[in-house]
């Protein structure tokens, strides 16, 4: 078996840590992109800000945003190795702060797919289904390190954060599908309401497993 400092295991991670860079680059972007074009106009509390479609579930709605909002914004700190090793302080005050925004987010979703019209059931289990992923996986992460199972706490971690990224999956995958003319808007929607954290959390599992499923033996 190879040891945590053998050249093997100091090539294997040489090589994953620019996909790593990669990865936060491309998060990052993302998160920039939404927040400069999506975010504003749930800052301004108007119905001509929110619409006609969104401005009666606006006791739902804002909450569910700006706690959605909070979360992404804190979640890249969590992950970031100096912040862990030298503030350790404000990593731990901020992971409560991502707990409890995990925790309302949830809720208003839950409140906000109970108000949506019947005919878009669809659309609301999918919003139902991201609200209880969020609040599974956020708490696991929360009873491992309660524990002190720091590799399962930064597992169910990045599980979180995935599903909490959706906010920004659902805005990015609906504005290129509506640009390509992908499905009425309506179906989009539905589709987009399960895609947007379903199927990043399969891909992210599959990541997760896959240095233990495929490691050399020896």
């Amino acid at each position: 078996m190879n040891s945590p400092d053998s050249p093997a295991v100091t090539a294997s991670a040489t090589k994953v840590r620019p996909l790593v860079w990669l990865a936060w680059l491309t998060i990052l972007s993302c998160l920039a992109w939404f927040v400069i074009t999506n975010v504003p106009r749930y800052l301004v509390v108007t119905p001509e800000s929110y619409g006609g479609y969104f401005w009666p579930k606006v006791s739902w709605l804002l909450p569910h945003v700006a706690s959605g909002l909070l979360a992404i914004l804190i979640g890249p700190l969590q992950f970031w190795p100096r912040i862990r090793r030298d503030y350790l302080q404000f990593h731990r005050i901020a992971g409560r702060v991502y707990v409890v925004t995990a925790l309302a987010g949830s809720v208003a979703a839950f409140g906000l797919a109970s108000s949506v019209e019947a005919g878009d059931a669809a659309y609301a289990m999918g919003l139902s289904g991201l609200a209880l992923a969020w609040i599974v996986t956020t708490t696991m992460a929360f009873v491992a390190i309660r524990r002190k199972i720091l590799a399962q706490h930064k597992q169910w971690m990045i599980r979180s954060y995935v599903v909490a990224f959706a906010f920004v999956t659902f805005r990015l995958a609906e504005d290129l599908m509506s640009a390509t003319n992908i499905m009425p808007g309506h179906e989009r929607s539905s589709v987009l309401a399960w895609g947007c954290w379903a199927i990043p959390l399969l891909f992210t599992e599959v990541a997760i497993q896959a240095s233990a499923v495929f490691k050399r033996r020896g």
